[in-house]
């Protein structure tokens, strides 16, 4: 009987300390996600400020890409 008490209070134990370092993970991962939450809202500010202060190299370079894809496009359909 005193056995099974103490293999009981061992297992209470074992789960109280689990518990614990699930809590303090379930934190770490919000913590984590509210920081990333913050660095991704400065990049997006930083560059909404560069795009308006200098658009042009934006539309320079979709200007380009479009220029490529035409002539990528253009090319498959004249080979087939």
């Amino acid at each position: 009987m005193q056995e099974t008490y103490t293999k009981e209070s061992d297992l209470s134990r074992t789960m109280e300390q689990g518990e614990e370092k699930l809590k303090k993970a379930a934190w770490d991962v919000q913590r984590q996600l509210k920081q990333g939450q913050e660095q991704v809202q400065q990049l997006i500010s930083q560059a909404d400020k560069q795009l308006h202060e200098n658009p042009w190299p934006v539309v320079a370079g979709v200007a380009v890409s479009c220029l490529f894809l035409g002539f990528i496009v253009g090319i498959t359909r004249s080979k087939s």
